[in-house]
């Protein structure tokens, strides 16, 4: 994407938006009182769970934690996304829920819902009497590994072809499937942050100032066009548009100037 002569292109796009999202869902105050605050919602994760001494590493891994968990994954997903040993991962997710209660009770609940909504009563009370078992087993021996691995085949085949038909804070239908219950928090907060977008760029297409400049979107990103001496002025008044609440979360939009092209935004400083 390139500027027209004498122009500069320009984008607005959500500050942390997948994190205020379900902070707002969970109703977790940790979250909520960062987004209020208008400070990052990981630096203040990373004060919860090690300190405000913490190093650079123990911020980046409540970072990490902090995608991890908003996209549905597990201590696996960490070990495999970044390489931290599965203990180690273990153990943050455990710091991570203990840090943010009502996030970890979120999640739950919401597998609950999936689980109860694709299950009849009698499919339910299998589930947990299975999912009951794989706990009387060990993790740290080959025996025990094998027997985990069998309930969890008995609980695969349970739920095999069964969904969940829910719904998202804004009437989004969402089908979530019975074999992977965890996933819906995923849904729930990408469906959400992006009907939270869609909306916003709504209110940039209704703005007879702004409607003129707007080019198109890309991914998470409503881009723009404008002369080279307004776009900062523009760029600004993108996030403001944008900028909303949720739930009684703020939900803000930053604007940032790119240059001659969309790749500029993207190029790396020498």
């Amino acid at each position: 994407m390139i500027a027209d002569p004498g122009h500069s292109i320009f984008t607005a796009d959500y500050d942390q938006i997948e994190l205020r999202v379900i902070g707002a869902l969970a109703n977790e105050p940790t979250l909520i009182n960062a987004a209020k605050a208008g400070i990052s919602l990981h630096l203040a994760t990373a004060n919860r769970m090690f300190g405000e001494d913490h190093t650079p590493d123990e911020y980046k891994k409540s970072k990490n934690i902090g995608f991890t968990f908003a996209f549905g994954g597990s201590a696996w997903t960490m070990t495999e996304r970044y390489g931290i040993p599965y203990g180690e991962a273990k153990k943050l997710v455990e710091d991570y829920k203990a840090t943010l209660p009502n996030l970890a009770k979120f999640a739950k609940t919401q597998q609950e819902l999936v689980l109860r909504n694709a299950l009849n009563p009698a499919e339910y009370k299998q589930y947990k009497r299975l999912l009951s078992k794989m706990f009387e087993f060990r993790g740290d021996t080959d025996a025990g590994k094998n027997a985990r691995k069998i309930v969890q085949a008995e609980i695969k085949r349970l739920c095999r072809g069964k969904v969940a038909r829910i719904h998202n804070e804004f009437g989004r239908p969402l089908i979530v499937d019975a074999e992977k219950p965890y996933t819906v928090v995923n849904y729930k907060v990408q469906s959400v942050a992006a009907d939270i977008f869609k909306r916003g760029f709504l209110r940039l297409m209704d703005d007879p100032e702004l409607e003129p400049t707007v080019l198109l979107l890309v991914h998470d990103e409503a881009l723009g066009q404008a002369p080279k001496k307004r776009a900062e002025y523009f760029a600004q008044r993108y996030g403001e548009v944008m900028s909303t609440e949720f739930l009684g979360v703020p939900i803000t939009a930053s604007g940032k100037v790119y240059g001659p092209s969309w790749g500029h935004g993207y190029r790396k400083e020498a």
